[in-house]
């Protein structure tokens, strides 16, 4: 467990935002699961090729060129995640909104909800880490953490505080978190 948390800790950056976990599994061996909290900074070859899903304008390349020259090539990956998971019609049209200097959106909006992002993200890896659940969970704990936003972690500490007794963090987390927590 020590060697573990150890371990944990190794992949943490200086601000607390991780680049990537390794969550053990129930056997002995551990996969790295392939959720990335906060990507590093892709070289301009990688990232052209990962938004190249997303853009089709030659116009938008110069604006996200500027933007990844600011040093936000991490943010634009994460943005395209996003563009690509959520669109419902068009996942060129929401980048181009998500990015768009006349409305202010990459400012204002999109680096707020790439943030919020990478914060959901690692509450659901804390999540699994902390109760020793398996990667194949990280789907439901990840949509869990995307229902809860902030009040997860409140739960997660509750679930596993010393000096309980508690024999089964994993199933006070559960339970917890299907019903609401009143607090008076």
């Amino acid at each position: 467990m020590q060697a573990r948390y150890a371990n944990f800790k190794q992949k943490q950056t200086i601000d607390g935002v991780s680049i990537k976990y390794t969550v053990g599994t129930t056997n002995s061996t551990s996969t790295t699961l392939p959720l990335i909290v906060k990507p590093s900074m892709p070289a301009w070859e990688d990232l052209r090729e990962k938004l190249a899903h997303v853009i089709n304008l030659p116009g938008l390349w110069i604006t996200i060129r500027e933007l990844y020259d600011q040093g936000y090539g991490a943010e634009l990956e994460t943005a395209a995640e996003i563009a690509l998971a959520t669109a419902k019609k068009s996942p060129y049209h929401l980048f181009a909104t998500m990015t768009s200097k006349k409305a202010g959106k990459w400012a204002t909006r999109t680096l707020a909800m790439v943030h919020e992002t990478w914060q959901v993200r690692r509450n659901a890896l804390l999540v699994v880490e902390r109760l020793k659940l398996s990667s194949g969970s990280m789907k439901a704990v990840l949509a869990l953490s995307w229902r809860l936003r902030g009040s997860i972690m409140r739960y997660l500490g509750i679930a596993t505080e010393q000096g309980t007794g508690i024999r089964n963090p994993a199933g006070v987390f559960f339970a917890l978190t299907k019903r609401p927590l009143h607090t008076s």
